[in-house]
């Protein structure tokens, strides 16, 4: 029974540590000039990654946190338009809490300067299976800190 056990979390770690690298292939590391844009980079990929925890979880206070002023917002084409911070909590909360999320998942990203982008899926349950939606968010780098420029699902 013992080594049963054992073999399960074994197991159990593995697959964690095999799904934890694998989240990671859609953020390429580059050689950057400078320990700056080192830093500034590794906060753009800490704020992506609290975005996609707060879609992972439905909490739409990690995402939220990085609205700043403005956010352009398509929701399944139909909340689309240029929203205030307040104004995008609220309709991603509502997204968020009909489209019950199973999980989230970054493919690709993409970052330059002062602008960032990642590619993505929402899969969701809703009626009789699993759906997914595409998720784009984009970024802007502006005093030191990384803002939530556009959230697009589609």
């Amino acid at each position: 029974m013992r080594g049963n056990k054992l073999f399960v979390f074994i197991f159990l770690f593995a697959a964690f540590a095999v799904n934890s690298y694998g989240q990671e292939d859609w953020w390429k590391d580059k050689k950057y000039k400078s320990e700056d844009a080192r830093i500034k980079y590794e906060l753009c990929k800490k704020t992506f990654k609290e975005i996609a925890a707060g879609f992972t979880s439905s909490s739409v206070s990690l995402i939220s946190k990085y609205f700043n002023g403005e956010v352009f917002l398509d929701v399944l084409g139909s909340e689309k338009g240029t929203y205030n911070s307040n104004q995008a909590e609220f309709i991603i909360s509502d997204f968020m809490d009909y489209f019950k999320v199973v999980s989230f998942k970054y493919i690709n990203s993409y970052h330059k300067n002062s602008y960032a982008f990642v590619l993505g899926k929402y899969y969701y349950n809703i009626g009789s299976g699993k759906r997914e939606l595409k998720a784009s968010i984009s970024l802007k780098y502006r005093n030191e800190s990384w803002y939530v420029d556009q959230i697009n699902l589609n």
